[in-house]
Order: C-alpha cells, then sequence, then structure tokens
C-alpha cells in the first residue's frame, strides 16, 4: 500500500509529480484550516447576534471588492515572473516584483487615504441594513479598520505569487492555516475576557490576515527568496505595462467575478434581511471544499501551465485537463452526498441556532459545482495569457447578475434561493465557451477572438 502510494507521487512528468506533492500537502492544510472555519462560525454566532455577525459578514464581502482595485498586478506578476523564470533572468524576476509592488503600495495609499476622507459620511447602517440604532459610528470605525487592514494585506500578500510561480502552493496553504489558527486563538480569548463587540471581532479577524503575509515577506525576502527581494529602484514603467497589459484583463475578469460571488452576502442582506446571510454562509461553508480543492489545482497548475505553453508542451497541458475532468465528475458525486446528509450535520454543525433549509442547501451546491468547472478550464485559458474571450463572457454574467438575482428574490418571491439562482443562470455562458476555447487552444486551431 505505502510502496503504491509512493509510486503515485513519484509517477510522470517532473511537472506533474511536482503539482501532485503540492496539491497533497495542500489538501491536508485547507482541511485542517475548514476544520477551524467550521469552529469559529458557531463560534462567531455565539458571540455576536445574528444580525451583528451577518452585518460583519456584508461589510467584509464590499470591503474585499477594494482588494480588486491592485488591476489585476498580481495575477499579471505571475504570469511575467513565470515567464522570467523559465528563461532563467532572475534580474528581470526581480525587476517585475519590484514594480509590482511598488505600484501596489501606491494604489492602496492612494485608495486609503480617499476612503478614510470619505467613510464617515457614507450610511453603513442604512446600506446594510441594520435595524439597531446607534450602529452608524460603530460601522463607520470598523470599515476604516478593515479596510486599512485589507490594503496591508493585499500588498504584503504579493510574496505568495513567488510561491505560486515556483509551483510551491503548498507553502501558501501553510501561512493560510496559521493565519487562521492564529484568529481561532485570538477569537477564544475575546469571548472568555470581553462582552459582545462587533468592533473587536472585526478587528481581530482582519489583523491576523494583515500580520501573517507581512511577516512571510519580511522573512524569506531577507531568506531564501534574496535574489527576487523587491527595491523601488528597480521599479519600472515598462515593465509595469507588461504586467499591466495582461493585468487589466485579470482586472475586469475579477471584477466581474466580485459582482457574480461577491454580491450575494449584499443583496440577500437589502432585498430579504440581514439574518439570512448567516445561513446562506453557512450553506456556502459546507460545500466550499470543492470550490477550496479546484482553487488549490489552480494555484498550483497556472503556474505550471505557463511554463508548459512558454516550452509549447501541449501534451503535458492536454493530459492534465483530462485528469482534472474526471476529478471534477468525482466532486459532483460527493457533492451529492453531502447535499443528502446537509441536514445532520447542519444539526451536529450548528445545532438549532440556524435554519437552513434543502433547497438552498441545493442550489449552493449547483453554484458551486458550476464555478468549478469554469475554473478548471480557466487553469489552461490563464496560464497561455489568451483571456480576452473569457473577459468578455465575464464582463456579460456581470452585467446581468445583479438584476437577474433581484428580479428572482422578489418578482418571483424566491428570497435568497432567488439570487443564489440568479448566479446559476449568469455562469451557464461562460461554462459552454471556457471549454470550446480551450480544446481550440489545445490543438492549435485558435483563431481569431478564440485565441486573444
Amino acid at each position: 500500500m505505502i510502496e503504491t502510494i509512493k509510486s503515485f507521487f513519484n509517477k510522470g512528468h517532473e511537472r506533474t509529480i511536482r503539482a501532485k506533492k503540492n496539491v497533497f500537502y495542500s489538501l491536508i492544510l485547507k482541511g485542517l484550516g475548514l476544520l477551524i472555519g467550521f469552529a469559529y462560525f458557531p463560534l462567531s454566532l455565539a458571540y455576536l447576534s445574528d444580525e451583528k455577525f451577518g452585518l460583519f459578514l456584508t461589510l467584509a464581502s464590499i470591503i474585499d471588492w477594494f482588494a480588486e482595485l491592485n488591476i489585476g498586478i498580481g495575477n499579471g506578476l505571475r504570469n511575467k515572473l513565470g515567464e522570467s523564470i523559465a528563461e532563467g533572468n532572475d534580474l528581470k524576476a526581480r525587476t517585475y516584483i519590484s514594480t509590482a509592488y511598488t505600484a501596489l503600495a501606491g494604489i492602496f495609499s492612494g485608495v486609503l487615504i480617499v476612503f478614510v476622507c470619505v467613510n464617515f459620511f457614507l450610511p453603513w447602517a442604512v446600506w446594510l441594513g441594520a435595524d439597531e440604532v446607534g450602529m452608524q459610528d460603530e460601522l463607520a470605525l470598523l470599515a476604516v479598520f478593515m479596510m486599512a487592514a485589507l490594503a496591508i494585506r493585499f500588498v504584503s500578500s504579493l510574496i505568495y505569487e513567488v510561491f505560486y510561480t515556483l509551483q510551491k502552493s503548498a507553502f501558501v496553504n501553510v501561512f493560510n492555516f496559521l493565519t487562521k489558527l492564529l484568529f481561532l486563538i485570538l477569537l477564544i480569548v475575546i469571548i472568555n475576557t470581553t462582552e459582545e463587540s462587533l468592533l473587536l471581532f472585526g478587528a481581530a479577524k482582519t489583523l491576523t490576515f494583515a500580520f501573517v503575509p507581512l511577516a512571510v515577506g519580511f522573512i524569506y525576502f531577507r531568506g531564501r527568496f534574496y535574489t527576487f527581494r523587491p527595491s523601488f529602484k528597480l521599479a519600472k514603467w515598462d515593465f509595469l505595462k507588461d504586467i499591466f497589459t495582461l493585468g487589466i484583463q485579470f482586472f475586469a475578469i475579477k471584477l466581474a467575478m466580485l459582482v457574480i460571488h461577491k454580491t450575494n452576502n449584499f443583496l440577500i442582506s437589502g432585498f430579504v434581511s440581514p439574518a439570512e446571510v448567516p445561513p446562506y454562509e453557512a450553506a456556502f461553508k459546507y460545500l466550499s471544499i470543492f470550490l477550496i480543492f479546484f482553487l488549490l489545482l489552480t494555484d498550483q497548475l497556472w503556474a505550471a501551465n505557463v511554463e508548459a505553453y512558454k516550452k509549447q508542451e501541449l501534451d503535458w497541458m492536454r493530459k492534465t485537463i483530462e485528469q482534472t475532468i474526471k476529478i471534477w465528475l468525482g466532486t459532483v458525486v460527493l457533492c451529492g452526498i453531502m447535499v443528502a446528509i446537509s441536514p445532520w450535520v447542519y444539526q451536529l454543525w450548528l445545532g438549532d441556532e440556524l435554519q437552513i433549509s434543502m433547497s438552498m442547501t441545493i442550489i449552493v451546491a449547483v453554484s458551486i459545482l458550476l464555478t468549478t468547472w469554469v475554473n478548471l478550464f480557466n487553469l489552461v485559458l490563464n496560464g497561455t495569457g489568451k483571456i480576452r474571450l473569457q473577459m468578455y463572457a465575464w464582463i456579460v454574467a456581470s452585467l446581468l447578475n445583479i438584476p437577474v438575482s433581484i428580479f428572482f428574490a422578489t418578482k418571483l418571491n424566491m428570497g435568497t434561493n432567488g439570487i443564489i439562482l440568479g448566479t446559476v443562470v449568469c455562469l451557464l455562458p461562460l461554462a459552454i465557451l471556457s471549454p470550446i476555447q480551450v480544446f481550440k487552444i489545445l490543438n492549435q486551431q485558435e483563431k481569431g477572438i478564440w485565441g486573444k
């Protein structure tokens, strides 16, 4: 048995072996991280009321929107850095890293200054549907704190792009696991030493997610990644244009993804009720293991596809996508089983704290499976840099998502289920176009828009 396992992990192309090991270790770490996530969800509900926890989740979704103001620099960096390393040009790689850090630091400094200036004039309580009197000031202060922590986190997280490019995604998952563990420890301390405080809860969450990547950057750029250490003196406008040309397309895609995937909490809070956000989040968290798994594959195989396409190793890319499709079919079966046993799992996990309908669980499952189907083809498209068609499709889907979701929720009286169903409907065109384009690229038949 042990020899069979060893044979599996040591069989195949060097790139494939590296991917297997990193995905395996990442799965273990993600599994441990999920257990921590499952632990602090009921703890959060015990510390905060349903409404306050819903307000925090909704505000977090809105703040996360600002993370996309990097204009796709992180994603553009991953491709350009991968190409530079494949060429063996360390100085070029360091220049790309320096340029990306300088650009992101400038962008988020400006955004943070503007945000602080206008924040206290924004009607957060009204936007989030807060029922409790006097929550405006607390929400506004929390928004500033969360935005500042996000700015630190997002700039410092560029270090993770180096790990992804070197096809060492498991390291990133080690750091993410430590982040969640640190928050769990802080949450337990807060629960046992303080009374209910939305501000304190938000501070603990955002502080941990900002501190860890900052510490990782200081340690690794002074050690193992010293060759790639960023320097403001090395930042170059021409290199920023290289990153930006590809990055702006990634930015458009990520912005569209935000509209589709990150507006649900806001729409549920505004058009249904803030108290309906936690049930949706719980169902999503329960089934998100499949989304997380495919994100792990994307993180590891994106850089691998950059290298393979640069070397025109199309056979490896074909075999990899075929194997990934087989894995996806297996997740469909597992997801069906998880949906079937969900009532018992919810009872064991959350007790009587939340009521989550079977219909909501089914629609969330369909949404996640459809998202993973699209993502498994995107890892090839992202690796080749031929993402213009993908960009157009995501933009159209995002423009339709909010009105379609509101229509289902209000006009058809479907409530929260209608908002989730709106996401499903808008993802269908992408689920058709992405595999067609990948087939054309891997068979060298991409012409016109299919090859851009």
